[in-house]
This record gives C-alpha cells, sequence and structure tokens, in this order.
C-alpha cells in the first residue's frame, strides 16, 4: 500500500505528521493514540474515526515515512540533467536535511525494529525497499545500458546495503564529510566500471 500525501485528508495528513513527531521524540514505546491526538490538536474521537487503533496508526505512519523517502529520491532524480546525474540525484534524494534530522532518525530505526516482529510494519519496509529498488535499477540501467541486468540488481543490493549503513553511521557520529564519501561510493557502486 503506497500512500501519497495527496490521497490523505488534511486531517489524515495532520494526524499522521503528528504521530511521527512522537514516534520521533517519545520512541515506539511510548507512543500512545492521546500523545498524538494532543500532538495533532485533535480529539481521540477524529483520530478514531480515521484510525481504528494504534496498529493502523503506527502502519499507516511508518507507510507515509517510506513513501516520503522514496518520494524525494525519485523528485531529486526527476530534477537531473543526464541519466549519470540521476541515478547520482536519486542516492542523494534519500539523505536530505530533512531526512537526517535526529526525530526522522529515531523514526527509521523504529521501523526496522519492528519490522522484525511486527507483520505490517515489515510489509510497509519491503514495500519501500522492492519499490526503491526498482527506480534504481532502471535509472543505472537506462545510465548503464552495456550491463547486464543481473550485475545491475547485484550493485543495487550493493549500494543499498551501503546506504543502511550511512544511516547508522550518521545517527551515532553525524559526520558530514563521511556521509559524503559514503555518498560518493554509493554512486560509484551503481556506476562504475
Amino acid at each position: 500500500m503506497e500512500l501519497a500525501d495527496s490521497d490523505l485528508t488534511e486531517s489524515q495528513e495532520l494526524i499522521l505528521d503528528a504521530a511521527m513527531a512522537c514516534i520521533s521524540r517519545d520512541g515506539i514505546d511510548q507512543f500512545n493514540l492521546r500523545a498524538v491526538a494532543a500532538e495533532a490538536g485533535v480529539s481521540l474521537g477524529l483520530l478514531g474515526y480515521h484510525f481504528t487503533d494504534k496498529q493502523s496508526l503506527v502502519t499507516a505512519t511508518f507507510q507515509l515515512a517510506t513513501d516520503r523517502l522514496l518520494a524525494a529520491s525519485m523528485a531529486a532524480a526527476a530534477h537531473a540533467s543526464d541519466a549519470h546525474e540521476r541515478v547520482d540525484q536519486f542516492i542523494r534524494g534519500a539523505y536530505r536535511d530533512e531526512f537526517l534530522e535526529p526525530g526522522y532518525l529515531t523514526l527509521r530505526l523504529s521501523l526496522w525494529a519492528m519490522a522484525r516482529t511486527d507483520h505490517a510494519i515489515a510489509a510497509a519496509e519491503a514495500s519501500l525497499y522492492v519499490r526503491y529498488a526498482e527506480h534504481m535499477q532502471q535509472l543505472i540501467a537506462l545510465a548503464r545500458p552495456d550491463l547486464d541486468p543481473t550485475e545491475v540488481a547485484h550493485r543495487v543490493t550493493d549500494v543499498i546495503v551501503t546506504q543502511n549503513g550511512l544511516w547508522l553511521n550518521w545517527a551515532r557520529y553525524r559526520k558530514a564529510d563521511d556521509l559524503e564519501r559514503g555518498l560518493q561510493r554509493c554512486v560509484r557502486l551503481a556506476l562504475g566500471d
């Protein structure tokens, strides 16, 4: 399931943004519907009208967060002037300032942790992985038409593995030089000979 911002009502988007803020600030263990309603400035009744229970709200929150990350990568690539730059910008799109904030990183780490035990969250994370990988495969194949499709798929996996390490390294140390070097390495993994 994809949750594009345009598919949401104003109230749903307000509630989901509030849920992201609560998870980012308080962690998933402290997450509760009352806190989300207070953060959003809505009643529990309105929250319950849009999301039947805590599980559906958490799932929708993570789904929207992953959809926004993919949308940022796609938007960055769309503004590039050539095929190689589209790959570079697609990779870098997931590292915009909003995704490097400690709150977003907390949200992302919570998503990864919950995906280990929660089937709905695991499905949201798996959906992002597949959609992200498919887009990157298409971009690499256009930039490097000489590559065999299996090689392209391997490169995508290598880039994503490296990107996951970059998320963790940034969350721990927040060193801009390390992040930039890592992003350059991702681009080399994607496009290099």
